[in-house]
């Protein structure tokens, strides 16, 4: 990655970094095939209901967990294979998923640090030919708020733009069914003006993004600037918003709730407790394991939340890796021994014990960055929230009538 950095004294630098992280692009695509390729059975957008059995939910399975044997169950549905890993990803509402994994995850929250957000993305065509990346930062109490830019030159970023405008248009339009007869049509119509100047926006982007390069600047490579923005909420961040709007390059906006929560657990497998038991039975798995279940706001330090995200992603890979590599030895190991009987049986106890503490690897680290994440986000809510100390209040306490922690 290169980030563009200006200096205090006006010059600016370029600073170049190594990320292992995977947040868009054909990056993922690539990494997809390439487990893929290696036999990983990868099923995504799936309706739970291909891996839950219902049955066991409602505490009709009784006995051990046999994740070898188990059937996972939903109505009429029936998958008889098990599986190895069942990886729960829905950042700080994982807990909320599935009945029970709350109390798994060892959840904390601080409801009264709650603070409300906005943000917005701008785009644009761009006046620059090559890679470029920039952060637009303003720091100080309620006022700051967080900006990457950067110049793209992919055409699926501007897909997947116009899919999230269509998504939210439509959630929009549903919930405006439900408001006050008087201010319905209205509301809809205003909707619908908005969502047409975004939608404009995104197809002659997507137009000019096509067309080709005249033979002159046949070496300028096309671009469009991707600015996203996050901010407190509050009348002098809305002020930047509007003059965003202005600017005519706006096509999301919203707002947002940022609470703080963390999981101290971040593993299920058969060493747990009873509930952790009933959920591995549950999924016929032999171990759950979620990830970024921390919440961090926007904030003036860094956008970690889909750094956390990847992360994750990442321990998710390298922990299938284990258990792959330790189910192809329990095999071998399994075929050396109907033909010899020197193979000691305790060796698969062993690598059943090894599975176990990567585990406990996934599960520390999984703490590790949690814990990251929630300091940011304690820190960064000081900032989002409005001042509640009284100045006279600071005095005392700089008196030591009361101590401030």
């Amino acid at each position: 990655q290169r980030v563009h950095v200006n200096l205090d004294d006006g010059s600016s630098k370029v600073m170049t970094a190594d990320r292992v992280q995977i947040i868009l692009g054909d990056a993922i695509d690539s990494a997809l095939e390439s487990a893929e390729r290696y036999g990983a059975d990868l099923r995504f957008d799936a309706d739970v209901c291909e891996y839950m059995n219902v049955a066991a939910a409602d505490g009709e399975v009784e006995g051990d967990v046999d994740t070898n044997t188990e059937e996972k169950k939903c109505n009429d549905h029936v998958v008889e294979e098990d599986t190895d890993i069942v990886a729960i990803f829905a950042g700080a509402r994982t807990s909320d998923v599935i009945p029970g994994l709350k109390e798994e995850l060892h959840m904390h929250s601080w409801d009264e640090l709650s603070s409300a957000c906005r943000l917005w993305l701008e785009i644009k065509m761009s006046e620059k030919t090559a890679a470029y990346t920039a952060r637009n930062v303003e720091v100080g109490a309620e006022k700051w708020h967080f900006t990457i830019e950067s110049a793209r030159n992919t055409s699926q970023d501007i897909v997947r733009i116009r899919d999230n405008i269509i998504a939210q248009h439509n959630w929009n339009m549903k919930k405006l069914e439900k408001g006050p007869d008087a201010d319905v049509d209205a509301a809809k119509h205003a909707e619908m003006e908005k969502y047409d100047a975004q939608v404009e926006k995104i197809e002659g982007l997507l137009q000019s993004m096509s067309m080709p390069t005249p033979s002159e600047c046949k070496e300028e490579e096309k671009r469009f600037d991707y600015i996203f923005t996050n901010a407190p909420d509050n009348p002098h961040n809305r002020a930047k918003e509007n003059a965003a709007n202005e600017r005519g390059n706006v096509v999301i906006d919203g707002k947002y709730q940022v609470d703080i929560k963390i999981a101290s657990k971040s593993v299920i497998d058969a060493t747990g407790s009873d509930n952790g038991k009933d959920l591995l039975r549950q999924f016929g798995t032999k171990a759950i394991v979620t990830g970024g279940d921390a919440c961090v706001p926007p904030n003036p330090m860094a956008a970690y939340g889909a750094t956390l995200a990847c992360e994750f992603a990442a321990m998710v890979v390298q922990l299938a890796t284990a258990h792959g590599h330790l189910n192809a030895i329990s095999r071998g190991l399994e075929g050396i021994g109907r033909d010899v009987d020197s193979v000691d049986p305790d060796w698969q106890r062993q690598l059943e014990e090894l599975k176990i503490l990567f585990n406990r690897l996934y599960d520390a680290r999984g703490r590790s960055e949690n814990y990251f994440q929630w300091m940011q986000t304690l820190i960064c809510n000081l900032y989002s929230l409005p001042p509640t100390v009284d100045l006279d209040d600071l005095d005392d306490c700089r008196k030591g009538s009361w101590c401030c922690a």
